[in-house]
């Protein structure tokens, strides 16, 4: 984005009732591209997300890193006034994004209705669970189960059943966030053509299905356990393609799914013989497989990638978070963001979420009801 430009969404304003992760990541999206966010939090504690560990400065940092540059605002929505007031804050809005469950919202109150009529240009967001007109409650772990992502992940959950076997992040949350910042911003476009805003819905459980659309096919194609990509090629199940472990006990990624790179790769690590086996599901495919991870274990993984960066390989360690966040690779490229804390000082982070398009807003997380009075006397609340 050139330095002179104004952000995309500059001048916008954003009333965010959503609580939690999905919300979160929605809110920073629309945040980094310069939308004005105020965010609605009920007056005794806030969104869950404040508490949640670890805490710094008295706030959970994950609260800390997704809202900052958001202004606080407290309204209890299960009281007639607080529904007024927010009411009244809609009349003025561009955005509306919740996450309540279906039709609580129109039980407290709200007539989104006419709250259109008079704003016709406002685009509403919902993030259910599972659909507008389903109550039914569900978590990251149920939704990524119930699809059949979690299935897909390596290791023995099916089988057994295991706490180690869950993945350390969240699949449909944040992917909910990013797909709803995308209805969002098309239904803004729209309204540019149009003058009127619109309802649009992302699930939750709608979140992990991109991630299965190819293995899905492969399934609905009939093609079997063993038959499909997902299954074979990019399970691990050859050679060019696969993790190895180094002499320092640490991975390395083969990713050379092209014959001129693994060809290459051979030459470098002198096994030119493996040159036509990378592919191979057989015998042959196990044996190259075999004496690639013998020829890897010979040196340590930093040695290897001095040996292989100057080819411009697809090879690259396997870091775990700690070694992630000093990899020099992640930061020269523009991904990480130095996120204000609300006790001062920074954390660096993943963002912001669009680089191209977007900067990490300057102000720090708000405190619960930090914007209070600002807000009630701007709007005449």
């Amino acid at each position: 984005m050139s330095a002179a430009a104004p952000p995309p969404l500059d001048g916008l304003l954003v009333v965010d009732c959503t609580r939690l992760v999905p919300g979160a990541v929605l809110a920073r999206t629309l945040l980094d591209l310069g939308a004005r966010l105020i965010k609605i939090e009920a007056p005794r504690g806030g969104d869950l997300m404040r508490t949640a560990p670890p805490l710094v400065g008295g706030v959970g940092v994950g609260y800390c890193v997704y809202f900052r540059g958001a202004e606080s605002l407290r309204l209890d929505l299960r009281d007639p006034l607080g529904m007024a007031r927010l009411t009244k804050l809609l009349q003025r809005a561009d955005v509306f994004m919740e996450s309540f469950r279906p039709g609580t919202l129109a039980r407290w109150g709200l007539d989104l209705d006419a709250v259109e009529a008079s704003n016709p240009g406002l685009v509403s967001c919902t993030l259910p669970a599972i659909a507008d007109d389903d109550k039914r409650v569900a978590h990251d772990l149920n939704l990524t189960g119930l699809t059949g992502f979690l299935g897909q992940l390596p290791g023995n959950l099916l089988t057994h059943g295991s706490g180690a076997d869950i993945p350390r992040m969240l699949i449909a949350d944040v992917t909910t966030g990013l797909l709803a910042g995308s209805s969002i911003l098309a239904a803004l476009v729209g309204r540019g053509a149009t003058g009127r805003g619109r309802r649009v819905s992302q699930s939750l459980l709608s979140a992990p299905l991109p991630f299965l659309t190819w293995p899905w096919a492969d399934q609905a194609a009939g093609v079997g356990s063993m038959g499909g990509m997902f299954e074979n090629v990019l399970a691990g199940r050859v050679a060019c393609y696969r993790c190895y472990r180094c002499a320092d006990g640490k991975l390395i990624s083969v990713g050379c799914l092209e014959p001129k790179f693994w060809v290459s790769l051979c030459q470098l690590l002198e096994q030119p013989e493996l040159a036509a086996a990378g592919l191979d599901l057989g015998a042959r495919g196990q044996a190259a497989a075999d004496a690639t991870a013998e020829r890897f274990a010979t040196k340590p993984v930093d040695a290897w990638m001095a040996l292989l960066a100057p080819a411009n390989l697809p090879v690259a360690p396997v870091h775990d978070l700690d070694a992630a966040r000093s990899e020099a690779l992640i930061a020269s490229a523009g991904l990480l963001e130095h996120t204000p804390m609300p006790g001062g000082g920074q954390l660096s982070v993943p963002g912001p979420a669009l680089p191209s398009v977007s900067k990490t807003p300057s102000r720090p997380a708000p405190s619960l009801g930090e914007h209070d009075q600002a807000i009630i006397a701007e709007f005449g609340l």
